[in-house]
């Protein structure tokens, strides 16, 4: 035989042996999804099939309510079999997470995580020194959360528990440091305490796209918001977000009290094409942005607040309420520029200034 048949011959009784052993498969073999079926009688547990699963594996959640908390560590799909059948719930005694938050679901370590079909829902039982919820879904360590026909309700304590930073439907990032990211589409937020869905820390991103998000009539509450974020609202519904008595901080002083708003953006946030009706602010804006083609309505304070910037709005939409726009200068000299913006039917003025610390506001329209 020859050297090189020899070595033919070799190699290919190699191959055989590891295929016969097992250590030799086809990469897309090695690398195939699995399905974790919860409830199972190996999973019975959403976090028992987290724990399990690989990278990339896909958890299935049959109708039901799931009364505990899950923490994500790595890449997965969860699907329920619909938001109004399968239920994450919170349970009685709330377990806190690293930044001592407590959160009924977290994501962290990087994961990505793709969530549809499912619920996510309080209350909680818990008061500020005794594990108040803090929030229904945290995203932080860099995660990201792909969420989609979803629900996320109820996100607060019974008896209400007005703690710092807590009772927000979705919390992506954190401050002074923790990043995450988001892309929220087609889900429901609804009865929450704190904020429906924040934003926080440069680094942090969410794209929000035809979301529902809807306050409480009897609490200070917001609807979205971005606090050094970036990121994309469009096509969302917002609405009854505003200050309620008895909240000490809030009112209408732009430079001495805290307003509430439908949507806060500051610059690096696109907000277009949202629906916002009976908020204290439809649109708080801050730094450098523009706004395009929104209908706020029966607002009651202003339609649009633009703070310490410059900004652009364009075929934004503003009816009924007490103002229209409000342009606040208090850090740098402030300009608005409203292009073919309509206000109608306010009780107050359509535009206003407010100025402070030597810092001017102008504001300029264009049919």
């Amino acid at each position: 035989m020859s050297p090189l048949r020899s070595r033919c011959a070799a190699a290919l009784g190699t191959l055989l042996a590891l295929a016969a052993t097992g250590s030799f498969a086809p990469s897309s073999a090695a690398s195939q999804q699995r399905e974790l079926v919860v409830p199972s009688a190996a999973y019975p547990t959403v976090q028992s099939a987290v724990d399990a699963a690989h990278p990339g594996d896909h958890i299935a959640l049959r109708p039901g309510v799931y009364r505990e908390q899950v923490t994500i560590h790595k890449s997965l799909t969860l699907t329920g079999a619909g938001a109004g059948k399968t239920t994450l719930l919170a349970p009685e005694h709330l377990v806190a997470g690293s930044d001592g938050l407590n959160s009924i679901v977290s994501l962290d370590n990087a994961a990505s995580v793709t969530i549809s079909r499912l619920a996510v829902s309080g209350p909680g039982s818990g008061t500020c020194d005794e594990g108040a919820l803090g929030a229904g879904i945290q995203v932080l360590g860099g995660a990201h959360l792909d969420l989609s026909h979803a629900a996320v309700s109820h996100i607060k304590d019974t008896p209400m528990a007005p703690c710092f930073r807590s009772a927000n439907s979705i919390l992506i990032g954190s401050l002074p440091t923790g990043t995450g990211s988001a892309s929220i589409r087609d889900s429901r937020i609804t009865d929450y305490q704190g904020s429906g869905i924040i934003v926080l820390n440069a680094g942090s991103k969410a794209t929000l796209l035809r979301n529902l998000v809807t306050g409480q009539k009897g609490i200070s509450t917001d609807g979205i918001g971005y606090f050094g974020a970036t990121g994309r609202a469009e096509g969302n519904e917002v609405s009854d977000n505003a200050c309620r008595e008895p909240d000490p901080g809030c009112g209408t002083d732009f430079f001495t009290e805290i307003q509430h708003a439908g949507i806060f953006a500051n610059t690096g946030v696109v907000v277009s094409g949202n629906r916002l009706v009976g908020n204290q602010l439809g649109i708080y804006g801050l730094g450098t942005m523009e706004t395009s083609h929104n209908t706020i309505i029966d607002s009651g304070y202003f339609g649009m607040a633009l703070q310490d910037g410059t900004f652009t709005a364009v075929k934004d939409t503003i009816r009924g309420g007490a103002g229209g726009v409000a342009v606040v200068a208090s850090a740098v000299d402030t300009t608005a520029r409203l292009k073919r913006v309509k206000i109608t039917k306010v009780s107050g003025d359509p535009t206003r200034t407010f100025e402070c610390c030597g810092f001017t506001a102008t504001v300029t329209t264009e049919p």
